[in-house]
């Protein structure tokens, strides 16, 4: 029973974060190329837009592996998404919602993990 809880915040963190990631990466690369008209060329100069969101899918191939350490880097990733926004004059609350989207991923990779550690404390 409790393994099945451990499951169910591993298997969201994990199915959420990809399928946030793979969103955000379509969308800030053929948003800035559907003004320009959709090019190798136009879709590679908006490349830079999408790299804060490659670099969440870097942070989940470390969750993948080690749960942990790679909720806690999440969370500074959305902690920080938030201070860099909050300090951007162009930011829009939907961008803070998805901060707090990656924080809250990331919480349930921690939970998953602690879950698991008491679980095996308990029947060791």
């Amino acid at each position: 029973m409790i393994l099945n809880i451990a499951n169910f915040f591993r298997a969201f963190a994990r199915f959420g974060t990809i399928l946030l990631g793979f969103t955000m990466v379509s969308i800030a690369i053929f948003t800035g190329a559907i003004k320009y008209g959709i090019t190798i060329e136009n879709i590679l100069r908006n490349l830079p837009n999408a790299l804060p969101w490659f670099l969440l899918l870097l942070t989940l191939l470390l969750a993948w592996e080690y749960e942990l350490l790679g909720g806690i880097v999440m969370i500074l990733l959305g902690l920080g998404g938030i201070y860099y926004l909050q300090s951007s004059l162009h930011a829009s609350q939907t961008e803070i919602y998805l901060m707090w989207a990656i924080i809250s991923l990331a919480v349930s990779f921690i939970l998953s993990w602690s879950i698991r550690q008491m679980y095996e404390l308990s029947y060791t």
